[in-house]
């Protein structure tokens, strides 16, 4: 089973392009989501697992609880994604504007 790859509305292709990804290999298993949703889904019993995509110092700045930073020129190289594929991961920032 592919990984599923959730992403709040900040910045999905940009994402994607950053990673050295491709949009149209990755699509179907994309999936935005509003904070409201991502809200739910923290109070549900099995969380997603969050990844802040800017710098270190916005990270410690202002971050979501349990989140880990992996800037975005990082995803290709880090280590601290989940083993589980199965596991849904939320890449977010600080949002539009």
């Amino acid at each position: 089973m592919q990984r599923n790859i959730i992403l709040s509305t900040v910045f999905l292709v940009g994402l994607i392009l950053l990673a050295g990804g491709s949009l149209s290999c990755l699509a179907a298993d994309i999936q935005i989501i509003t904070t409201p949703e991502l809200k739910k889904w923290l109070e549900a019993d099995q969380k997603p697992f969050l990844v802040y995509t800017l710098s270190q110092v916005e990270f410690y700045e202002e971050r979501m609880p349990g989140s880990v930073c992996i800037p975005t020129e990082q995803m290709k190289t880090s280590r601290e994604l989940p083993p589980s594929m199965d596991t849904p991961i939320v890449f977010y920032c600080k949002g539009p504007g």
